[in-house]
């Protein structure tokens, strides 16, 4: 497989595939709204490899078996000519040193985004939404505690219960998630938060965009990651073209 240049974004998606879907096209609308893609050349060269991974989340038997599918998909993406990869999970971030030590590929991180975009927008106290796996991993809390930010976590009958509205959302239920994920919201935004990290792509699904407390959706955060790199690269590379 031959692909246009060396810019393309690589993306592994999958866990699950409607999060993939909603991340595609943001990027789609960003380019649109924000990087001004007019023209269908203007948009990026984006290859979405959606892997139908196991359960590893819930089900940790699993967890040796989505490995090796991970590693031998991310095996096959670096040996093509990319600028980075996202994965389009945040738990699978649990994965991610292992998966950057085989890769040729640089990627761009979740957690590290949104680390990024909570310091720009002064933020210093956060409440973290995401499946059990995440945050027990403390993948989120190492990154924003290091940059002096607080993080609150629901409690442990909450956290297990956003485990199982999240299995909800990936089997395509997205209605009776909402009032549940409200319920955990509210409790968390008591505690005096300046912002609450959706950190699970699945969460943005249903989440309400109008919520009373300012929200960092991880989905977004990718997206722009990804769109500036690409376009940053691409209008360098122009510039060095037009001083030849």
């Amino acid at each position: 497989m031959t692909l246009a240049n060396n810019n393309t974004i690589g993306i592994i998606g999958g866990m699950g595939p409607d999060a993939s879907a909603r991340l595609y096209q943001q990027m789609i609308d960003m380019a649109r709204t924000e990087f001004n893609a007019r023209e269908n050349y203007e948009y990026p060269e984006i290859l979405l490899h959606s892997i139908p991974v196991p359960d590893f989340i819930s089900d940790t038997s699993q967890a040796e078996t989505a490995m090796f599918m991970l590693k031998s998909r991310v095996r096959r993406l670096s040996q093509l000519p990319m600028s980075c990869i996202g994965i389009a999970c945040n738990t699978a971030h649990t994965t991610l040193t292992d998966l950057e030590k085989i890769s040729n590929t640089p990627f761009i991180s979740i957690p590290k985004e949104v680390a990024k975009e909570a310091i720009r927008k002064k933020y210093h106290r956060l409440g973290l939404m995401a499946t059990p796996t995440t945050i027990h991993s403390g993948v989120y809390q190492s990154i924003l505690i290091k940059e002096g930010i607080e993080v609150v976590t629901p409690d442990y009958q909450e956290v297990e219960l956003l485990g199982r509205v999240v299995g909800q959302i990936v089997n395509g239920e997205f209605k009776a998630p909402k009032k549940q994920l409200l319920i955990i919201a509210d409790k968390l935004k008591k505690q005096k938060l300046d912002a609450l990290v959706l950190g699970c792509t699945e969460i943005p699904l249903v989440f309400p965009k109008n919520y009373s407390l300012s929200v960092l959706d991880s989905v977004e955060i990718l997206a722009r990651a990804l769109l500036k790199r690409y376009y940053e690269r691409r209008s360098s590379v122009a510039k060095a073209l037009e001083g030849k």
